[in-house]
């Protein structure tokens, strides 16, 4: 996975950056997935966007495939994605107040 850094933090902020990357690894937090799987769950991504981003994860080590189980995170992606708990509950937490927000300058 080649980068302008030698920094672990900054390979894993240039990977994450990129588009749909992250998308795929939360669709993957709960269940192995084949390729159609993932790709009905991503209904808005490209097939070939979504064949190089599972190519860049598995090369990163985030993702894993195989023949029985189609792909599903590393128990490095499983860590990763243990990570998004906190940021989860903190988007209810925002919709919530948003919503109420939005509403009042409607009335």
């Amino acid at each position: 996975m080649p980068n302008s850094s030698n920094r672990p933090i900054m390979q894993l902020i240039d990977l994450l950056s990129k588009k749909w990357v992250l998308r795929i690894l939360w669709e993957l937090r709960q269940s192995p997935s084949t390729f159609r799987e993932l790709q009905a769950r991503c209904g808005d991504i490209s097939p070939t966007m979504i064949n190089k981003r599972v190519k860049e994860l598995h090369q990163a080590r985030l993702l894993e495939k195989s023949p029985e189980r189609g792909y599903c995170l590393s128990e490095l992606g499983d860590e990763f994605v243990e990570l998004f708990a906190p940021i989860y509950l903190f988007s209810e937490r925002w919709s919530d107040v948003k919503n109420s927000l939005d509403a009042k300058e409607d009335q």
